[in-house]
Formats: C-alpha cells, sequence, structure tokens
C-alpha cells in the first residue's frame, strides 16, 4: 500500500522554486532571493514535517546572510554561524534522533558527511567558537554537501550540468573519479612536462577550473580528487624510496593544486584531512616506513609552513587532524600532534624533514634573545615557527648569584623540561618556582606534569591557573634570589585572572605580559571588555618605565602589524614591519616605549586613530579596533 507524504510545499515545482533561490545559477543577475528562499522555509517550517536538508540549508543561508559587519557584531556573526551548523550536523548524526547505536563519526561515514564536521561541531559546542574564516568555510562546505545529498537529487531532469563526466554532481563516485583522472591526464600522460610547454601555466589554470568545479559540483568531489592525487603515485610517486626529496613533485604539483584551491577554497581542508587520515588510519603494518606516509606528511610540512600557502591555513581542520592522530598513534601522528600541541586554529607548524634525513623529534636551539640580560642572569626558554605566528613562549629567568630559577608558562613540559633538567644537571639553576601568566591551558596546562618531574613547587599564579597555590595581589612583590624583583600587575580582560609580572635587575627592567599585550597588538577580550583592556594597557602597563623590554606569550607580531599598517602609517609602525619581516622572533626587543608609538591599541587617544575608529571616547576606539581586529 502506498504511503502518504504530507509536504509544506503545495507542489515539487514550487520546492524547486526555492532550491533555485539558495542555488543561483551563476549566470543569474537578478536580485538576490535568498532572503525571500529563507522566509518561505521559515513558513514551511510552521506547516511541519520539514525535511532537515531544507531547514539546514536556510539557517547556513541566513548565516551567510547575517554576517555582515557593519550590522552586527563579530562576536554575533560566529555565533549565528555556529548555532547554524551545529544544528545541521546534530540532527544528521546525532545517534539518539536515530535509533542506533552508532557514533557520530561512524553516522557521518554512514551518511558520506566529512568527519571534519563532526569535530568541527564538537569543538564549536564545547570548546571556543571557531574563528570566522573557519566557520565561513564550514558554511560554505556544508551548502555544498546539502546540494549533492538533497537538493541535486530533487529533479534530476532539471537542466542542472555537473563536471565533465559526472551526471548532475550527484555523486556518483565512480564517474567523479573519472572525471578527475580525465582533467589531469594531461599532466599524468605521456610527454614533456606541462610547466616546460608552451601556455603551461594557462594550462594549469584551465585544469584547476575544471578540478574545481567538480569539487563544488560533487560533495565527495574534493575527496575523491584527494584519493586519486594519493593512489595514482601524483603527489608521492609510487616508485620513491623512504628519506628521498619531494623537490621535484613540490615543483611539478604545488601550483597546480594551489590554483584547485582559488577556484575552491574548501578543499584546502579536504586535502588536508584526507593527508591526516592517512597518516593516522594506514592499512600499512609498518607506517614509519612507508614511503607513501613519509610523503604525505612531507606535503602537509609544505601546506602548513610554507609562505605560499599561508592564506588556505585559516580553512584548515587542526581540530579533526588532532582528532584523527589521537585515535590511531603511531610515528607520523606522533610527530604531528606534537607540534600541533600548541599551535591554534588559525596557524600550525610541522617540523621539516630535510632532503635525505629522516625527521625526528628533537630540541630546538635556544635562540639569542638578549645577550646583554644574558650577563645579567637572565635566560629564555622559547618556541617559535617559521610563519612568525601562532606558538607560545616559555621563559626561564635565573638570578645568577644564588641559581634560584622560575620558569614561566611551561605549557609544553616535553619541550620544556629536557631544557630544565640540562640546566639544573649542570648545576646552573635550583627550580624555585613555577610562574603563569593566566588560566588557559596553552600557559597553565604542563603544570602538573612539571609537577610530577621536578618535584611540589611553588605555583604563582591567577586563581584560576591549574594547580595554582599562590596568586600575588595587584602590586605584591616578591624576589627570586637576591637580585631580581618582581611586580605582579592583574591585567584582567583577555581571562580574569591575567597577571603581568615586571622584573628589574639592576638598571635592566623586563615584563613578562602572557596574553595581555604583544608586540604590535593585544590579546583578546575572552573574559572581559574593552575597558578592562584599557586599563591594562593603557593605565597599569603604560605607566612602566618606557625602557622596559616586553615578553609576550606568543609571536603574533607579523599579524599584529599588519593590521597596524593598515590603521596607521606612522614611521614607528613601518619600522616595526621591517623588523617583523626579516626576524621571526621579536620577544625582547622592544620596550613599552616602542609599543606606545607603534601598537595602536596603546594609541587611542591619538586623533588619526580615533578618526580610523570613527570614535573618540578611548574605551570606544579599545572596542572597534578589537573588532576590526577579529575581522581581519
Amino acid at each position: 500500500m502506498a504511503k502518504l507524504i504530507f509536504t509544506p510545499w503545495k507542489s515539487h515545482s514550487h520546492l524547486l522554486s526555492v532550491r533555485d533561490q539558495f542555488y543561483p545559477s551563476p549566470t543569474n543577475a537578478g536580485p538576490d532571493l535568498r532572503p525571500r528562499a529563507c522566509a518561505t522555509v521559515a513558513a514551511w517550517k510552521l506547516r511541519g514535517n520539514l525535511p532537515h536538508a531544507v531547514e539546514a540549508t536556510a539557517l547556513l543561508t541566513d548565516a551567510i546572510l547575517h554576517d555582515d559587519a557593519a550590522k552586527n557584531s563579530v562576536f554575533s556573526i560566529r555565533a549565528t554561524y555556529a548555532a547554524a551548523f551545529c544544528r545541521f550536523v546534530t540532527l544528521l548524526v546525532d545517534s539518539k534522533l536515530h535509533g542506533q547505536r552508532k557514533t557520530m563519526f561512524q553516522r557521518a561515514l554512514d551518511l558520506g558527511l566529512p568527519a571534519s564536521f563532526v569535530e568541527l561541531r564538537h569543538e564549536a559546542t564545547h570548546r571556543d567558537l571557531p574563528s570566522l574564516v573557519v566557520l565561513r568555510n564550514s558554511a560554505q562546505r556544508s551548502l555544498e554537501w546539502l546540494w549533492d545529498y538533497y537538493w541535486g537529487k530533487a529533479d534530476r531532469d532539471a537542466g542542472r550540468a555537473g563536471p565533465v563526466g559526472c551526471v548532475d554532481g550527484t555523486g556518483d563516485v565512480e564517474a567523479v573519479r573519472e572525471a578527475v583522472r580525465g582533467a589531469l591526464d594531461v599532466f599524468t600522460g605521456e610527454g614533456e612536462p606541462p610547466r616546460k610547454r608552451r601556455k603551461g601555466f594557462k594550462l594549469q589554470a584551465e585544469v584547476a577550473a575544471q578540478l574545481g568545479e567538480i569539487c563544488r559540483t560533487s560533495a565527495r568531489g574534493g575527496v575523491v580528487l584527494a584519493r586519486v592525487l594519493f593512489d595514482d603515485g601524483i603527489l608521492v610517486p609510487k616508485e620513491r624510496k623512504l628519506g628521498d626529496s619531494l623537490d621535484t613533485v613540490f615543483t611539478k604539483w604545488e601550483r597546480l593544486l594551489m590554483l584547485v584551491v582559488e577556484n575552491h577554497p574548501p578543499f584546502s581542508a579536504v586535502l588536508a584531512d584526507e593527508m591526516a587520515n592517512e597518516l593516522a588510519f594506514s592499512s600499512t603494518s609498518d607506517p614509519k616506513n612507508n614511503p607513501l606516509c613519509e610523503g604525505l606528511y612531507l606535503w602537509l610540512d609544505r601546506i602548513m609552513t610554507s609562505a605560499q600557502w599561508e592564506p588556505s591555513r585559516r580553512l584548515l581542520s587542526v581540530a579533526y587532524i588532532n582528532a584523527a592522530c589521537d585515535a590511531n598513534p603511531n610515528h607520523w601522528t606522533g610527530l604531528l600532534r606534537e607540534r600541533l600541541r600548541l599551535a591554534d586554529c588559525a596557524s600550525v607548524d610541522i617540523p621539516s624533514v630535510p632532503q635525505g634525513e629522516r625527521p625526528q623529534p628533537g630540541k630546538r636551539p635556544m635562540p639569542d634573545d638578549s645577550a646583554e640580560l644574558k650577563k645579567h642572569g637572565w635566560e629564555f626558554l622559547d618556541r617559535w615557527d617559521r610563519t612568525g605566528k601562532g606558538n607560545n613562549y616559555a621563559y626561564l629567568v635565573t638570578d645568577e648569584p644564588t641559581k634560584h630559577a622560575v620558569v614561566i608558562d611551561p605549557a609544553n613540559p616535553p619541550e620544556v623540561a629536557p631544557e630544565v633538567n640540562s640546566q639544573i644537571r649542570a648545576g646552573k639553576i635550583n627550580l624555585a618556582a613555577i610562574v603563569n601568566t593566566h588560566h588557559h591551558w596553552d600557559h597553565a596546562g604542563g603544570n602538573k606534569d612539571m609537577l610530577q618531574q621536578f618535584g611540589q613547587l611553588p605555583i604563582i599564579g591567577g586563581k584560576n591557573c591549574e594547580s595554582v597555590t599562590k596568586t600575588p595581589q595587584h602590586g605584591e612583590s616578591f624576589k627570586i634570589g637576591d637580585r631580581i624583583s618582581v611586580k605582579a600587575l592583574h591585567t584582567p580582560c583577555h581571562t580574569q585572572d591575567s597577571v603581568c609580572y615586571f622584573m628589574e635587575d639592576g638598571d635592566q627592567r623586563v615584563v613578562f605580559t602572557g596574553d595581555t599585550l604583544f608586540i604590535g597588538g593585544c590579546g583578546r577580550f575572552f573574559e572581559g571588555n574593552a575597558q578592562e583592556m584599557h586599563k591594562a594597557l593603557n593605565e597599569t602597563l603604560a605607566a612602566l618605565p618606557d625602557d622596559t623590554r616586553v615578553y609576550p606569550g606568543h609571536e603574533y607580531t607579523k599579524g599584529n602589524v599588519k593590521f597596524c599598517a593598515a590603521v596607521s602609517q606612522s614611521e614607528p609602525i613601518k619600522k616595526l614591519q621591517a623588523f617583523a619581516e626579516k626576524n621571526q622572533q621579536t620577544q625582547g626587543k622592544f620596550t613599552i616605549g616602542d609599543e606606545k608609538l607603534h601598537n595602536v591599541f596603546m594609541r587611542v587617544n591619538d586623533p588619526e586613530i580615533q578618526k580610523v575608529a570613527g570614535k573618540t571616547s578611548p574605551v570606544e576606539v579599545m572596542a572597534k579596533l578589537r573588532e576590526m581586529k577579529n575581522a581581519m
């Protein structure tokens, strides 16, 4: 007996009309009808029996329409994207809703939903909201998946042309695979390498456009393209031996991949996800000695660290790559996981593998931060990456006469502890305490491990820091050994327990600012507001002597000065920009006096900055600058 299904639309043509409003033809020059489509779906929702795919399309589209920084705050935009995306994923994969005893990842696999969507949903629900760039990318990928999963099947005769060799973009994997191979054949076939042919670059652009179209019109297109690149020995030649260089392969294929990403930006995330999957779930019994795994690790190194890939790195799902590494630990995922540990969603660092060498975990050389301060007993440990942003600094401060020392923000004990131990074994220090600038895991998250290795040391820090034993009052002083005096300065905003530490040793003055003050920038207002950050920067820290050197919690200078230069073209900013271009590290190289000149967040009373912000109140200028920086 036929089963009656009641739909909220009056006719199938009405559904197709709404579909065409959500997914207008690329040649459509008429008005944007997406708001009308969203309103129609809202009315359908009231009638009941609305398919989840239709509702999700409307919610995601509405989030995109809400993405207007002139009308809405950045936080509001991020929250709207996150709510739409989480509802889209949850109602598809939550086993409680479907009566199946399967994990969300298993449900996603059954549906052909990218597993990274599940991990991003978890991150958005249980951790900090993902960045605006990641959320925008995820919304676009979700709408493409919904086309393939639902809308593309609504009417196979609707005249929507898919890529060459693929019918209606409906996800026929074999057809998509053949279309990919057909597009790549001009490069993989016999003959002269394409880069040496006449008009080779033009040919690459044409092929990249074809591949981008395949990715756009099939939800599995990006995954299939990645698998063809792996399985056909394109990115890692099948004849390659362990330790061989991939320089020739990079030269031949990298530009094409980047052109594909230009045509279809979500492909960068798909490619990285599939590389991580291959490293984590490889069928080989010995991944460590597998040339394909090593080669894909080298490609990930290239994608995540080289300057040419930097614009695409913000789209990567670092949360999913972490989850894949955790799911199946092996040699390669161990290396990858260690390098991702301290990185944030916008930037990651992977150790390079020199030609002919196998990558091995190891210590980075300690940079020469300040020879002058070292003469006075100051020593520093740090962690940095080639892109100049993303990783933390940890610092070791020693009073030379007494050898008393404290370690500041040792968030990564596997890297910090060996250095501290070597100093102890050499008789250079007696570790007296751990000091934290605030409670975030990438500053205080290593406390327990450090205590296990070095005994029950005092932990000095904000009240919410892990295992803290002492929270100094604002302005309270203490000493490290006989010579180094320390004053705690409360600077709530980034977190409510943020503390900066001003230290003096004779005529040498430094301040450790955590995530309150960066070179050329300041921390996000995670737990505070513009009033608090204004007080922290322009009253508390600005009151320090101008010759006080600044040691922040992260190396964010390149990104910070890019924003400063967009606000002001003053000579101090140009000078900082030139320095950041030539130097990977900037900690301790600039003073509070310098920050007052080149850091726009410390120039909120400057008429030039006020004009750009469109505000005159220092607090309102601070708020506007932070909003502008967040939107970059």
